[in-house]
């Protein structure tokens, strides 16, 4: 009995440890130990259910880099017996516990910080006792811990955690990490996860990015922002990672790069124009442009109108405006622009109540006379379109449409795109926008219709930067994306990212017209020569190049070479295309389980009909559905290590549940449910692929790479050597006992068992 507890002790504290190890720290959890009264003979048919979490919330405040983290949480106790256990936090390096607050009758539950070199010494010891490589990915940071009882029966058990750090800022640029991979440690989907951000610094606030979630900004003034996530009913398994920039220059320029060896890098280029307090009045002309058809009718036209609303009552009285509702035919307000004056928006508003929702679709004409509205050639001009997106009447295409647009707006109008609902063509909203200088806001049932409104018309209503080029002086780049740069406004943020050769200091110049007046915004900027930080770039770039490759085979046809990069990019990257479905490689029976690959068979019988067929052919030739699917299939993300699949950060993917809503939406349905998810896996900024039971990095040839390859054994000296080496062979390891990873320009594959190239791996290690 003792040796039990003794060992159920140990594995506590090894999962602490283990959980204490990386540079992604993971959050807390609670290990429980079995009671003194269940039956011995049962601990070895019945596993006691781990507390499942409630909430887990989370509250940062940044100060002038001085940071401070909040912690509440709530376990469930989903046992009919009181539970005692370990609550386990992994606190960032430098990192100072404030404050902890758990009371058992009454009194305070002291607590215990572990150092990481007490921590490791355990944790080597517990991956060999419990022969679990999942342990293996995390590695390296303090430990703090405390006893836990009791945990009531059917009952619940409040812990709250403070602790403060100050954060680093190189170039301008400060991160922020926050540990959200339970998904190995909460028995249940987390029924709300939240994480809100104050930042305040006396320098401005520029950039703001996150590439672990989509995150929502609030910037109040240049120097205050807030930041917010949240999810419910999920399993979080990546951690929160935020970057912010900081300067006093107008317009602020930041860098992030990533560069391996001698392989051309990645950058991602942030820049953002200052938020002015004092709002400048520009004089501008407005057509609004709201869809009336009966898929509106409902929740839909009630937010469309109250956005429509919000509009017209925020025009200045030096604005002319004028509304094109459309159904069936679009229906003029006025037959010319009108002055906002305090009368005609007063008129308006009440033509607004009184808009009803039914008829067809007819956003092709509807746009075309909102085109030929006679727009002042030195004041800015918008087109704001109110809608779901979905044509029905007269021209249904959105690739013709599209095309007329483009056609007709010689005066280059801008197009603002506002789509409400949950059933909207996606595709054709971002293209009116991306295409003419616009940007695009969505809101659905349950969103504050205020505030996103508020933030959108902002946008509309202060432009900041136009005619946008960027030079990036002696710095070689490449394939930089997006290719058409689009304005700045208020609030808003240019992502750029692309490879770039040789690297070095350079100064970023941004070039632009305020106003109709030349400008150009400068800063230095500085490329790696080599930098293992930042691997989320590689695959957010490979993201973007993909997309722009099956456009060009859309609208050109096949081309040899360009279906060839992409399928050498999805392999490498693990992205999902209409060539590449789940990593096809040569013996592709062997991926995963054996399973049938419904998907890659779909996938290809979907491409072969509706793509190869018409590959010759203007893009008008597609059908809105087939145009929609192919879009919103085509960029399915391998999954991290450890979680499901679902989304990478980057624009452009898609959630796996759309993907199949669109396939399934074709000529027959598919049992999805055959299909592995588990077989294949993205780790840092490499994708491995289940062959057997071994988990191979995609870029492997046997036929090529058999002679560079070093064994080790599963849980060796050697083993243990190379990831205190190699912290990021520790998280390719985690992935199983059977592993191929590349590591500097060798690969290294792990076994159970064989033999050890032990004077290779000296070589590695020495």
């Amino acid at each position: 009995m003792t040796n039990l507890l003794n060992g159920l002790f140990l594995t506590t504290i090894a999962v602490l440890i283990l959980l204490s190890c990386s540079a992604a720290y993971a959050d807390g959890f609670i290990i429980v130990d079995y009671p003194p009264d269940f039956p011995p003979q049962r601990r070895f048919t019945r596993e006691l259910i781990p507390p499942s979490i409630k909430f887990h919330k989370v509250t940062v405040e940044i100060n002038e880099q001085v940071c401070k983290t909040s912690v509440d949480q709530v376990f469930i106790n989903e046992e009919n017996q009181d539970l005692e256990g370990t609550y386990i936090f992994p606190v960032p390096e430098g990192a100072t516990v404030s404050d902890f607050a758990m009371y058992i009758d009454g009194k305070r539950q002291p607590a215990e910080l572990m150092d990481k070199d007490k921590a490791r010494n355990i944790y080597e010891d517990i991956v060999r006792r419990k022969q679990d490589p999942a342990l293996l990915e995390y590695i390296g940071s303090n430990l703090f811990k405390a006893r836990v009882y009791p945990v009531p029966a059917r009952g619940e058990k409040r812990i709250q955690l403070e602790y403060q750090q100050v954060l680093t800022r190189d170039a301008g640029m400060v991160k922020y990490v926050y540990p959200l991979n339970t998904e190995k440690f909460s028995s249940k989907p987390i029924q709300t996860v939240s994480v809100l951000t104050d930042i305040k610094s006396k320098a401005g606030i520029k950039n703001i990015y996150s590439p672990s979630h989509k995150i929502d900004i609030q910037k109040k003034s240049d120097n205050e922002a807030k930041i917010s996530f949240e999810e419910s009913n999920s399993k979080p398994d990546k951690d929160f990672v935020l970057y912010y920039t900081v300067t006093e220059d107008e317009l602020g320029i930041s860098l992030i790069t990533h560069k391996q060896n001698k392989e051309d890098g990645y950058f991602m280029l942030l820049a953002s124009p200052k938020v002015e307090t004092d709002k400048k009045i520009i004089p501008k002309d407005i057509c609004f442009v709201v869809d009336t058809s009966g898929s509106m009718s409902g929740d839909k036209h009630k937010q469309v109108q109250s956005a429509l609303k919000f509009c017209v009552n925020n025009l200045e009285s030096e604005d002319r405006f004028n509304i094109i509702s459309f159904a069936t035919e679009p229906k003029l307000y006025e037959k010319k622009l009108v002055e906002a004056s305090k009368d005609s928006v007063a008129e308006a508003l009440k033509y607004i109540e009184q808009m009803r929702a039914i008829g067809g679709t007819n956003i092709n004409e509807a746009l075309y006379k909102a085109l030929k509205m006679e727009y002042r050639k030195d004041n800015p001009a918008f087109i704001v379109f109110l809608t779901d997106g979905m044509p029905t009447v007269d021209i249904t295409d959105p690739a013709e449409i599209l095309k007329n647009v483009k056609k007709e707006n010689d005066k280059k109008v801008k197009i603002f795109c506002f789509g409400a609902g949950t059933d909207l063509n996606t595709t054709l909203l971002d293209k009116l926008a991306i295409e003419n200088n616009g940007v695009i806001e969505y809101v659905t049932e349950n969103e504050d219709i205020e505030l996103k409104i508020s933030n959108f018309y902002t946008k509309i209503a202060s432009p900041v930067l136009t005619e946008v080029s960027i030079d990036f002086g002696k710095i070689k780049t490449d394939n930089a994306y997006p290719k058409e740069i689009p304005d700045f406004f208020k609030g808003s943020q240019l992502v750029m990212i692309g490879r770039y050769r040789d690297g070095g200091a350079s100064a970023v110049t941004i070039n632009g017209k305020v106003l109709g007046a030349e400008k150009k915004f400068a800063s230095d900027v500085n490329f790696s020569e080599k930098t293992d930080d930042n691997n989320f770039l590689p695959r957010i770039w490979a993201q973007r190049r993909i997309g722009y490759l099956l456009e060009e085979i859309r609208l050109h046809g096949e081309n040899k070479e360009l279906k060839e990069e992409v399928v050498e990019l999805s392999r490498k990257h693990g992205i999902m295309t209409p060539y590449t479905s789940f990593l096809v490689l040569e013996d592709e029976a062997q991926i995963g389980s054996g399973a049938p690959n419904i998907m890659i068979e779909e996938r290809r019988r979907f491409y072969d009909e509706k793509v190869k067929t018409k590959s010759s052919a203007p893009a008008g030739s597609f059908s809105a559905s087939e145009r929609d699917a192919l879009d919103n299939a085509e960029v399915f993300m391998a999954p991290a290590a450890g979680q499901s699949m679902k989304e990478e950060s980057g624009r452009g993917a898609v959630y796996m549940s759309r993907a199949v809503k669109k396939i399934q939406s074709s000529d027959r349905a598919v049992d999805f449910s055959k299909i592995d998810p588990d077989s294949m896996r993205y780790v840092e900024d490499k994708t491995f692929v289940k062959r057997g039971d071994e988990w191979r990095v995609s870029t492997y040839d046997e036929k090529r790479d058999s002679k560079n390859v070093i064994n080790v054994k599963f849980g060796s000296k050697l083993y243990f050597a190379l990831i205190a080496k190699y912290p990021r062979a520790g998280k390719y390891c985690a992935l199983g006992r059977g592993v191929l990873f590349e590591l500097n320009s060798k690969y290294i594959k792990v076994s159970a068992s064989g033999e050890e190239d032990e004077a290779k791996l000296d070589k590695l290690l020495n």
